[in-house]
């Protein structure tokens, strides 16, 4: 098995998660681990925001589902960079720590990696999202249909669309030769009045022209699964819906979740079945 599992393609992906998240970052593990490739194994990496021990050994659990097909760590960055940065009731500090860690990965000698918000349901094999060609570009996102236009808001002169950082696949090397952390902690730092949508206002400030878009079906917000805003172009309007037909991660934005006030959402049923299996395991282990 070890010989096998060394010719496998690794694949780096990384979360951010606090005690609030940490029950709902295991359900969206739990959900990537059972959509493995049997060609794949997994190095999944866990931003660590003051996790207690109980909580991290709840998630190491996770691995026992497949130990074969994934690798799972914490780690830490400098929180401190983010104290001033507007927060709200469900977008934490948490939420900025991505911006510091492709530099963190590349050390490690990846090439790309995927950001993958805790908020998700994943239902595909990932190996197709990250096996996307960038085209020269330092990221590939799925637009964000309610926000557009929102660059002109962000003081950017640009036609290009807005992106939703939830899910993003990097290009680590570019990300460096660009200096992205450091130009989008300065962005945070000089133009904090603009901030509205958190870390996602200050990366689309610095990466406009820089993202290759990706299909819709890989960041399915809830917006998009509720068709809340009209498509940009026909084109677009053909992806939403073969999104809506056939989504590979279901991406619970905005203040309401499977778990609390979400209503009529298609996938609130599945999501919240894999929550009780959660909860259910975590009973049994006190």
């Amino acid at each position: 098995m070890g010989e096998i599992k060394k010719n496998r393609k690794r694949i780096p992906i990384v979360t951010a998660t606090d005690n609030r998240y940490a029950i709902y970052t295991e359900v969206m593990l739990r959900t990537l681990v059972e959509n493995i490739g049997e060609e794949t194994t997994i190095d999944f990496y866990i931003i660590d925001d003051g996790l207690t021990e109980r909580n991290r050994e709840r998630l190491l659990k996770v691995i026992d589902i497949r130990p074969d097909y994934l690798e799972l760590s914490f780690i830490n960055t400098n929180k401190n960079l983010y104290e001033n940065c507007l927060i709200s009731d469900h977008i934490t500090i948490t939420a900025y720590l991505r911006i510091s860690v492709p530099p963190i990965l590349r050390e490690k000698k990846y090439h790309k990696m995927l950001y993958i918000d805790a908020d998700t349901l994943i239902l595909e094999d990932i190996k197709e999202l990250y096996d996307t060609n960038l085209e020269g570009k330092t990221i590939g996102a799925v637009i964000d249909p309610g926000q557009i236009k929102a660059l002109n808001r962000l003081g950017v002169s640009s036609t290009d669309y807005y992106f939703n950082s939830g899910i993003m696949l990097i290009d680590l090397e570019r990300w460096q030769e660009q200096n992205i952390t450091e130009r989008t902690l300065d962005y945070l730092k000089k133009e904090a009045d603009k901030i509205l949508y958190h870390d996602q206002d200050a990366l689309n400030a610095v990466l406009y022209e820089d993202w290759k878009g990706i299909h819709p079906k890989w960041n399915m917000q809830t917006s998009l699964v509720f068709n809340r805003f009209s498509a940009p172009t026909k084109c677009y309007e053909s992806l939403y819906e073969e999104g809506r037909n056939n989504p590979a991660i279901i991406h619970f934005t905005g203040h309401d979740k499977p778990w609390n006030t979400l209503k009529s959402h298609p996938y609130k049923e599945q999501y919240m079945d894999k929550l009780t299996i959660v909860r259910s395991a975590e009973k049994e282990v006190k």
